[in-house]
């Protein structure tokens, strides 16, 4: 069977990086975009270089690291795409809570992707609007409708099952399959110290898988 994208609810840390922020917006107007994320990815020919010219991009937060599942980054996602922003520091959902939307001005920043997913790092000077968190819906899609360009956004995939190779029950700690009706897979990861790692698997039933997009040809 062909290897389809994870779903996944944990980024891998590599790539850029930063152990500075940008503090938050005190409520002035905040800067207008000069483009989109997706015309960003368009940019990244698959080698990691730094941001030369006044980009201003923005997105709405659709990560929280609360449950320590997303260590000290978070994403942004607008009309479909995504980007990771390496933060560096911890409790990043304080300042910027799922719903928050933020700009990023990208000057000088490494711009770079793992795992499907772009990224900015090394010196992100992001500012939360003064617009008030609205909820981020993820985008409902079947497994066949995944695609490399939407890794870094928030998905939802009903009608699943927990499939482990093994049979053997199990927590949300590390890899977990699933399957829909007709067969294809995806796989879910969770980091181990999550807040919701050593909670059981549901199995035997159908259910629905919400995370941040991610893809793994590691097979």
């Amino acid at each position: 069977m062909r290897r389809l994208p994870l779903l996944c609810a944990f980024l891998l840390l590599t790539g850029c990086y930063d152990s500075r922020f940008g503090e938050r917006s005190g409520g002035e107007e905040p800067e207008p975009a000069t483009a989109t994320i997706a015309q960003l990815r368009q940019l990244y020919a698959g080698t990691t270089f730094v941001i030369a010219t006044d980009v201003v991009v923005s997105g709405r937060v659709n990560t929280s690291d609360a449950e320590e599942n997303f260590y000290r980054t978070f994403c942004v996602e607008e009309d479909g795409a995504g980007l990771e922003v390496m933060a560096g520091i911890d409790h990043l959902h304080n300042d910027f809570p799922p719903g928050s939307r933020v700009t990023l001005r990208l000057k000088g920043l490494a711009l770079g992707e793992s795992r499907g997913i772009l990224q900015v790092g090394r010196k992100p000077a992001a500012s939360r609007t003064g617009e008030a968190p609205q909820p981020v819906a993820p985008a409902l899609l079947t497994i066949a409708e995944l695609t490399p360009k939407r890794c870094g956004t928030l998905v939802r995939i009903d009608g699943l099952s927990y499939t482990p190779e093994d049979l053997t029950p199990g927590t949300w700690a590390g890899y977990k399959r699933f399957t829909d009706a007709g067969g294809a897979e995806i796989y879910t990861y969770v980091r181990n110290y999550a807040g919701f790692a050593g909670e059981e698997v549901p199995a035997g039933k159908s259910c629905s898988l919400t995370g941040i997009l991610q893809y793994d040809d590691a097979g």
